[in-house]
């Protein structure tokens, strides 16, 4: 299989169903060699493959979901399955609508396309402008009785 038919497989899942004992899981992140930390529903966290098929095609990172088969790729005692389909914001979504998305996934987020609301001020508040100027972090905070003891010495 080329790469460019991997790129279709792996983009379109538009009737996706998990086989016996596939799960979804959240990557924790990666531990080398092709191997990544996932979260499953349930709570508990396994070392899972990435197949060479995936591998120079899509990045799996911290937070990304995925499709775990545990009865592959159980190549030694600490790896726990492989990863079977890397899921886009667009698949989660689908699921969603579909009713097949976990609720202990669920994430609650906002819309991105309206900006955020802005409440009113009051006349009172615009009077103290230093809240508005910028806080040099990399700096220490000096208060004034500090800053006189060291000019006095």
């Amino acid at each position: 299989m080329g790469k460019k038919q991997t790129a279709e497989l792996l983009l379109n899942i538009d009737d996706f169903q998990l086989q016996n004992g596939q799960q979804y899981a959240q990557v924790m992140g990666p531990r080398g060699n092709h191997q990544h930390e996932v979260e499953f529903t349930d709570g508990s966290r396994k070392l899972v493959t990435l197949p060479p098929k995936f591998r120079n095609l899509v990045w799996v990172k911290r937070g990304h979901f995925v499709v775990v088969d545990p009865s592959m790729g159980t190549v030694s005692e600490k790896v726990g399955g492989e990863i079977v389909h890397v899921l886009f914001p667009k698949h989660i979504k689908m699921l969603q609508q579909q009713g097949q998305w976990p609720g202990q996934f669920s994430t609650s987020k906002t819309n991105d396309s309206q900006p955020p609301l802005r409440q009113e001020e009051d006349d009172d508040s615009q009077d103290d402008g230093d809240d508005d100027l910028f806080v040099n972090n990399n700096r220490p905070v000096l208060s004034e009785s500090e800053s006189s003891e060291s000019d006095s010495d």
